[in-house]
């Protein structure tokens, strides 16, 4: 009995310890995709009517739709507003499949921000820098009037995609320059973002063994904001850029 007795204990410390190296071997579980959020509301004094004509807005334009969800109010105000609470409002937001959040000005989601409303090729480039980094896409601004080019901007799908890329890692300069990005996607995929701050239009490049890839005249690319598909040629992929604006060169 005694020698049974040990070898149950020997067996138990032996699955106690494989179950401890399963725990140790597992896989992390990924950080969250970057947000999707809008700014609603009139700060410290919003009232449920107008974060709910808001949030009507956005449901009427297809933003809601593109996967923005969360609705940020700002307010600085030691004590949260009463009105904010509002079990109704919270009710009407969850059945159109909203949340909300009440934050601070300095909060650092709110921070980056972007204004919906701004020139199309300015807004491209935040949006594109915004995804390049791996950060939240927040804007401002009343989507009700907004015109169909500014929503199908901000609703563009296969922009979205890349920034809810599974792999969460931020992207980097190529070589350095600011205004050229490459960031990896999934198990396998890359994009790359062309910036252009100047003042006229201009072709830009990148050499495709400056991202590693092989193959001069055979690599593809699709520029995710206009649709239009890209080869390489002697050994770079190039594009016209507008003033202010942006490519962002999905890779294959």
């Amino acid at each position: 009995m005694i020698g049974a007795r040990v070898v149950v204990a020997v067996g138990a410390g032996l699955a106690a310890l494989v179950l401890a190296a399963c725990s140790s071997s597992e896989v992390p579980a990924p950080p969250p995709a970057p947000v999707l959020g809008w700014v609603v509301g009139d700060g410290c004094a919003s009232t449920p009517e107008r974060i709910r004509a808001d949030a009507d807005g956005l449901v009427a334009h297809g933003v809601v739709n593109a996967g923005y969800r969360t609705l940020y109010v700002l307010c600085d105000d030691a004590e949260r507003p009463a009105p904010l609470d509002d079990r109704a409002l919270h009710g009407y937001l969850d059945e159109r499949g909203l949340s909300m959040d009440v934050v601070s000005t300095g909060d650092e989601e709110i921070a980056s921000a972007m204004a919906a409303d701004t020139d199309l090729p300015a807004l491209r480039t935040a949006i594109t820098r915004h995804v390049m980094g791996a950060e939240p896409l927040v804007f401002t601004g009343d989507a009700a009037l907004l015109d169909p080019a500014h929503i199908a901007t901000v609703t563009n799908a296969q922009v979205l995609a890349v920034s809810q890329d599974a792999r969460r890692t931020a992207g980097a300069p190529i070589g350095g320059d600011a205004n050229r990005f490459s960031r990896a996607l999934g198990s396998q995929g890359l994009v790359v973002s062309l910036t252009n701050d100047d003042s006229t239009a201009r072709e830009m490049s990148i050499q495709i063994d400056e991202v590693n890839l092989a193959g001069d005249d055979s690599v593809m690319a699709t520029d995710v904001w206009t649709g239009r598909r890209i080869r390489s040629s002697g050994g770079a992929l190039t594009v016209l850029v507008a003033s202010t604006d942006s490519a962002l060169l999905r890779i294959g």
